[in-house]
Formats: structure tokens, sequence, C-alpha cells
């Protein structure tokens, strides 16, 4: 009896050592002191010991239920690990996505700032070339001013020729007509077809057959109204190219114009969608990084909740296995002490 009573207390000792270190929660635990109390109980009354017997086998099934349900828990922390996202797939697609659009994106914004260059480059050259046909038309006024003005002093130096044919002009008038042509020679720029008439002017008072040198003069100045009115025309065609000219290359800057304004709001309208391209697809990396340690999270605790279960499982497991034997022991030893009383 010493011996049991000896084993009895080593098993205690050694039970409730693995149960301060994995400790359960299990209801309705019994110390191996109390058990023995109870069987001595039981012997002093001559009662049967099935209750006892069975109790271990309780507590046993009692063991399992609540591991059941152990184990129930750790299969809903592996199932919310597992069922979420693929967070980590979710992840690197949304990364992928992050890099292009990041490089379409600067891509788009280095060929807007080229196309806004040589938008302001052409509208910069719309500008001058509309300058430079204002002033080639103020040019071209005064030079129809200036061919207007000779021919103006042709026909009046013929009329002075006409009345120097006839002996009624002074050398005032012939004075002041040279004057006027000399300056419509050199306003036209064309002093080569004015040397004539105007050398023909300066002798006719000193010709003695003034009628002959008046009609020369007037075939002098017929012909270099005619050259004028040539250069006037020529003049005059130049300009309706240059006009012509200018139209072509206008439109042609404006129609440039159009297309990089119409490509401006085409890059910018990307430019924007890219961003918000970036935008989403950062929140979701985001979300899906948040996930990824969620789930990381979820798995360490089940594997924590596993690998706790196994311990505790298995120390209460013995722990049980040796009551069991226990008691069958001291059922032995009381049956036997029994027969002993009798």
């Amino acid at each position: 009896m010493k011996v049991a009573i000896t084993l009895l207390v080593v098993l205690a000792l050694a039970n409730a050592g693995m149960v301060q270190k994995f400790p359960l929660t299990y209801g309705g635990k019994r110390s191996i002191m109390n058990i023995m109390v109870e069987v001595e109980n039981k012997i002093k009354a001559h009662s049967p010991l099935d209750t006892i017997k069975g109790s271990p086998k309780n507590k046993e099934h009692t063991m399992k239920s609540m591991e059941l349900k152990r184990l129930n828990a750790i299969a809903k922390s592996l199932t919310e690990a597992l069922e979420v996202e693929d967070a980590t797939g979710t992840l690197k697609i949304a990364n992928g996505i992050l890099k292009t659009s990041n490089i379409l994106l600067k891509k788009t914004q280095a060929t807007l700032g080229e196309v806004e260059n040589i938008l302001n480059t052409v509208s910069l050259h719309i500008g001058l070339i509309n300058d430079a046909r204002k002033e080639d038309t103020q040019s071209y006024n005064r030079g129809a001013v200036t061919f207007n003005d000779a021919i103006n002093a042709i026909d009046d130096s013929l009329d002075l020729a006409a009345a120097l044919a006839k002996g009624g002009a002074s050398l005032i008038q012939v004075a002041e007509m040279t004057t006027k042509l000399m300056k419509s020679s050199v306003a036209t720029k064309m002093n080569k077809a004015f040397m004539a008439p105007l050398a023909a002017l300066a002798q006719i008072t000193q010709e003695e057959d003034s009628v002959g040198a008046a009609e020369r003069l007037a075939q002098l100045l017929q012909t270099l109204r005619s050259n004028v009115e040539e250069a006037w025309a020529s003049y005059t065609a130049e300009n309706t190219n240059a006009l012509g000219l200018f139209a072509q290359q206008k439109d042609l800057y404006l129609a440039s114009q159009a297309r990089l304004d119409d490509s401006k709001g085409r890059l910018a309208n990307k430019a924007e969608n890219l961003q918000g391209v970036i935008s989403v697809q950062t929140a979701v990396a985001q979300a899906a990084t948040n996930k990824k340690q969620r789930n990381q999270t979820l798995w360490d605790d089940a594997a924590d909740l596993c690998h706790s279960f196994d311990v505790e499982y298995e120390a209460v497991t013995t722990g049980r296995r040796q009551e069991l034997v226990l008691v069958q022991e001291l059922e032995r030893l009381a049956e036997r002490r029994a027969a002993e009383q009798q």
C-alpha cells in the first residue's frame, strides 16, 4: 500500500507540472489525491468502484470534445487565411501595372512637353509671318503710292512738253518738273530709265528747234511711262504671289497648330488617365499588402495554435493514461484489500 501511495504522489506531482506548463480549460478536473480519498471511502462503505473507473473515461471523452472544438478553431483560422484573395498575386499584378503606368506617364509627360514646345514655336512663327505680311502690305502700299506719283509726274511732264512745243512754258516750270522726275526716279529706283528724259528736259531750253525737242521729250516720257507701268505691274504681281504664299504658309502653320492642340489635349487626357490608374493601383497594392500581412498573421496564429494543440494534447493524453493506469492499480489493490477483509 505504501508503494501505491508513493506512486500516486509521484504521478500527481508529474501531472501537476504538465498542467502548469500547458494549462488547459477543461472543466470538472479532479486531482489524484481526491481520487484516493474517494477510493478509500468506497472501500470502507463496501461500494462498487465503477463510478470512479468511469470518471477518467468521462474526462477522456470531455478532453476529446474540447480538443475537437480547438481543432475546429484551428480549421476556421486556416480557412480564413486560405480563402481570402490571393494577396501576393494581386500585389504582383498591381505593382506591374504601377510600373508600366509610371513609365507610360513619364513618356507621355515628356512627349506632352515636346508638343507644347513645338506648339509654342509654331505659334511664334504664325505671329512672325503675320507681322512680316503686315510689313509687306505696308511696303506695297507705299510702293503703289510711289509708282502712282511717278505716273502723275510723267503725265505732268508730257503736258509740259506739249506746252513747250507751243512756246507756252517757262523755265521755272521746267525746273519744277525736273525736280519731280528726279524724286520719282529715286523713289522708284529706276534711275537708269529716268536718265534720258531728264537729260532731254534739261537741254530743251537750249535747243534751237524747240518743237522738235519737245516731241522727242514727249516720246521719251511715253517710253518712261510704259516702263514705270510695267514695273508697277510686276511689283503688284510679286505682291500677289507673296500674298498667295503667305496664305499657303499660314494655312500650313494653322493646320499644324490645330493638330498640335489636338495632340496636346489627347496627351493631357492620357496623362490624367494614367494618374488615375496609378492612384487606383496604389490603393489596390496597399490593400493587397494589408491582406498579405493579415493572411500571414492568420497563418502564423494557426501554426502556433496547431503547435500548442500538439503539445497540450500529448501532455494531457499522457496524464490521462497515467491516471487510468493508476485507477486500475487502485482498483486492483482495493479489491485485494476487500478480499482480505472478508
